[in-house]
Formats: C-alpha cells, structure tokens, sequence
C-alpha cells in the first residue's frame, strides 16, 4: 500500500513460514515456482537471488502466503526442489455445475421456441388483414 509520494507500507507477519521450491517444467519452459511463504523477502539470499530479485512476491484472493515464480534456464533447478513436477491442470467435473448448465439451456430453448412461436402468430394475424 502506498500512502501519500513516496511512502511505502509493507506489513510483516510474525509467523514465520519459509518456501518451498518447485521445478516446473513443459516442453520449451523451466520455471521455478516458491510457494507458501509468510516473509515478503523469504526468497531472497538463494541460488537465483538476482532472479528472485526481479519478481514480486503476490498474494492470491485473500490468502495469508505469498507465491513467487521466475524463469530458469532449461537445465536448471530450484534451491531446494525436491522433484521436477509437470505443469498439468486437473478439473474435477462438478455435477451440480453440471445440472445447471442443463437447466439453463433446456429454459433458454423453451424462450427461443415462445419467440418464434409469437413471432410467428403475429406475423399470420397481419396476413390475415
């Protein structure tokens, strides 16, 4: 948060919680994820501090830790990475998502129908005329 030309606000928790690292890799990319961190400055003093250095650390939609991610070189790895993971996004189907998809449409095809139907009605009564 910045206050006024100048000034600047960084709170820091007293928990202290430190990252954990994760190569992430696909096909042309290397990235190196940190993950789970209390310090604004958690990432910094390692292997790829100049790296670190570069990026923000962020927090997501009102969480308590912060995330970091920097580009590595395709033959490297993160400080502490236990194991290179593959960057792969799973969606778990949800059947009340599901249902009410349905049901949206099944009541946007009945609209569709009336539409026609009054348009149709109406322009057979200005032909009767």
């Amino acid at each position: 948060m910045i206050f006024g030309s100048g000034a600047q606000l960084t709170v820091h928790s007293e928990e202290k919680v430190e990252p954990d690292y994760f190569t992430l890799k696909d096909e042309n990319n290397t990235l190196c994820l940190a993950t789970g961190f209390s310090r604004y400055e958690a990432t910094l003093g390692g292997k790829y501090n100049e790296e670190f250095n570069r990026t923000k650390p962020v927090r997501i939609a009102e969480d308590s830790l912060y995330n970091q991610v920097i580009f590595l070189n395709p033959d490297a790895t993160c400080d502490n990475s236990t194991e290179t993971q593959l960057c792969a996004a799973v969606l778990k189907p949800d059947e009340m998502v599901n249902l009410a998809s349905l049901t949206i449409l099944g009541l946007r095809v009945i609209f569709f129908k009336a539409v026609i139907f009054n348009v149709l009605m109406t322009l057979r009564l200005w032909m009767s005329q």
